[in-house]
């Protein structure tokens, strides 16, 4: 799904170690929303996240941005034995609205741009190069 919105909030930054790979790691839970419908009359938000250093040092309350994200169910074992499931939101792509606006023009105007003419291919011939049979350089049969 990718909605049109806006930042609403951004939650404090998370950071930890990996305990697969030793690798270091930070996360920033930010508050996205937009409207599903854009005749609805109350906006929906949704709590995202991304793992992205860039996005992370740019992202800004207020922005205008496009989302893309998914969701899915997952149950996670508690080490009381008891276990809780809970939908977990992902993030698969995020662009500045005025970025995305500029490439979709770029894009229709390398649209709009008339084709160059097919120019007419060049046949070979048929019969192969001729050869003047008495030895002479040229082409011509006399």
């Amino acid at each position: 799904m990718e909605f049109e919105g806006r930042i609403k909030e951004l939650l404090p930054l998370r950071n930890g170690t990996s305990s697969r790979t030793g690798n270091e790691w930070q996360a920033l839970p930010f508050i996205f929303e937009y409207f599903e419908n854009p005749s609805d009359r109350y906006a929906d938000t949704v709590l995202l996240e991304t793992f992205d250093d860039n996005v992370i040092k740019n992202l800004k309350v207020g922005m205008e941005v496009r989302c893309g994200f998914g969701h899915r169910v997952r149950t996670v074992q508690r080490q009381d034995g008891s276990s809780v499931t809970f939908t977990d939101m992902r993030l698969y792509k995020i662009e500045s609205v005025k970025k995305a606006a500029v490439a979709q023009q770029q894009t229709q105007q390398a649209a709009a741009q008339p084709a160059p003419a097919p120019q007419p291919a060049q046949q070979p011939n048929p019969f192969g190069p001729q050869v003047n049979q008495e030895g002479g350089g040229d082409d011509l049969p006399f």
